[in-house]
């Protein structure tokens, strides 16, 4: 196809030339023909009215424009980070998920997938407010989105709707990542956190409570926060409990939970820290028949006599060392008692045994200096140790001295046996397993300390997509909050891990940083045609984008 000029002579002289667009083809002898598509008019006409038109539409179309077209340039926005998010989750089929749901919700008639997708992408690009997200959107540009049809009213109901069909979303984002990374669920690891509020106005029925805070804000209502995740990382479910919600307490409800999800669970391992651990709950795994590697508190009885064996065991302080003992235990099943051998494994660290020595000092020296400062105090002898047993309290130390009073003063007697306990325990953590012999000592401690991955996605769940503060207060929008933010570390763990499989060290707020570099630009051209353009990909974005799984952007993307 081509512009062909066609010249004719008047018998005045006059040459009258005129355009016309033209395509060959074969007729049916084979022989090559040309035929008229479209007549432009007059050359002179054509050059002056269309021709800058039609140069500048073609243009448009493909994405490029003269720059000695240009009237002027529009804004720069945001894009190819924003890119990458939703072309992420569109294979993990969350978004065709949402469309399949949508299609029985009759009522709702705005752009779902849209609104989910702004909430999704501001959470991870700039957490903010559900209002300050509109000011983003000017910012932005969305993929397949327009930000006049945004709006806030629907942006709360789009979090009803995710809370609403929460398990079903959650499985579809479960089932995707372990089919494209063709994983088996060989070890589920899971841990809690907790998040709190600004306000302390609650009501009866309040899901936000006081707690164990993790922030060190006992100060501030709180929900309980619940992530299981993949040996690899990857979140595949999570759970909000009330703020006063023990640790120990929700592990049954998640091991059932996740059993009711994936199947049958006997061939999967439980690795969780001491915080879920109690006879009870190891009961509840072994009569399931399931495995597991838990963390152990080394105050019990049996902890610190292997702890007294393993340092006996022990040449020196400088190396590594890891210890194990084998030890019976009964449990009940169906009223029917049963025997087995449990593993307690004992894993010295002598980096963190010298920063726990180091430590160790300080808070004694620390604890000189404030058993002093009371001591000299103008108050009553009774407050004054009062106000040291409260510090000592606090610090983690209230069994480690006696106090008592004499005269105006408060006398410190340390507890020699206490002490000596509490250094032994330095460098050390403990850990028991079922699990079979073909999982040597250290296998079984380089499976626990994988869960480093969970507390890893805390800290990004708190700080990268701003947990806190929220802006919500009923039941349903704070679950729907936690949600938007749990997908989102779906989304970036799927990005951090194909970075690493391609032997890319980069994390995925720095690959999506060079990402945000590609900017979606406006701009108008002197003919008056009015389009977007993408500025320039460099190679290093190119191999980001082959990385991670995501097509290099196009104009066909806007």
């Amino acid at each position: 196809m081509f512009l062909r000029k066609v010249e004719s002579k008047r018998k005045s002289g006059y040459t009258h030339t005129t355009v016309q667009l033209v395509e060959s083809y074969r007729n049916e002898e084979g022989k090559s023909r040309t035929r008229i598509l479209y007549h432009f008019g007059p050359l002179d006409k054509f050059l002056q009215a269309d021709a800058d038109k039609l140069v500048d539409s073609v243009l448009k179309m493909k994405g490029e424009v003269f720059l000695d077209h240009l009237e002027k340039f529009g804004s720069a926005k945001n894009f190819g980070d924003l890119f990458t998010i939703f072309r992420i989750l569109k294979e993990l089929k969350f978004f065709q998920e949402i469309e399949k749901i949508k299609e029985s919700e009759t009522r709702i008639e705005f752009d779902l997938v849209g609104h989910i997708n702004a909430l999704i992408s501001n959470r991870i690009n700039d957490p903010s407010s559900k209002l300050k997200l509109l000011s983003w959107l000017e910012l932005v540009y969305l993929p397949e989105l327009k930000s006049s049809g945004i709006n806030y009213n629907n942006l709360l109901r789009s979090m009803d709707f995710l809370i609403k069909h929460k398990k079903r979303l959650e499985d579809r984002l479960a089932e995707s990542v372990l089919s494209i990374f063709d994983l088996s669920l060989r070890m589920c690891f899971y841990d809690m956190t907790s998040s709190y509020f600004e306000t302390n106005n609650l009501s009866d029925s309040d899901i936000r409570c006081y707690g164990y805070s993790r922030d060190n804000r006992s100060d501030r209502v709180q929900v309980t926060i619940g992530v299981v995740m993949t040996e690899e990382g990857i979140p595949i479910a999570h759970y909000v409990f009330p703020g006063n919600t023990a640790d120990v307490s929700t592990l049954q409800e998640v091991v059932k939970d996740i059993k009711d999800r994936f199947g049958d669970f006997r061939e999967v391992s439980i690795v969780t820290d001491k915080g879920m651990t109690s006879d009870k709950n190891i009961d509840y795994l072994l009569s399931g028949d399931h495995s597991f590697i838990v963390g152990e508190s080394k105050t019990k009885k049996i902890s610190r006599e292997i702890l007294s064996e393993a340092n006996t065991e022990q040449e020196d302080k400088e190396s590594g060392f890891t210890y194990e003992k084998v030890v019976p235990y009964k449990y009940e099943v169906d009223g029917i008692k049963r025997l087995c051998n449990l593993r307690y494994v004992y894993s010295f660290n002598p980096e963190t045994y010298r920063l726990n020595a180091e430590k160790f000092k300080v808070k004694l020296a620390d604890y000189e200096e404030k058993l002093s400062e009371i001591n000299v105090k103008d108050i009553d002898s009774a407050d004054k140790y009062s106000q040291l047993k409260s510090w000592l309290k606090s610090h983690g130390m209230v069994k480690w001295f006696d106090l008592s009073i004499q005269g105006d003063v408060v006398i410190s007697k340390s507890k020699d046996s206490v002490l000596s306990s509490v250094q032994a325990g330095f460098g050390w953590f403990l850990i028991k397993s079922n699990l079979s012999w073909e999982w040597n000592k250290e296998e079984l401690v380089s499976g626990y300390k994988t869960l480093w991955k969970v507390e890893h996605g805390f800290r990004e769940l708190k700080h990268s997509f701003d947990i806190r503060p929220m802006y919500h207060w009923t039941e349903r929008r704070i679950r729907a909050h936690v949600f938007l933010c749990f997908i989102g570390m779906v989304a970036t763990s799927v990005i951090e891990k194909r970075l690493k499989d391609s032997g890319i060290d980069m994390s995925w707020e720095k690959c999506l940083y060079e990402m945000r570099k590609i900017k979606v630009i406006d701009y108008r051209t002197k003919s008056g045609i009015y389009g977007h353009a993408i500025n320039e990909i460099s190679k290093q974005q190119e191999k980001l984008f082959r990385a991670v799984g995501c097509p290099k952007p196009k104009l066909g993307h806007l």
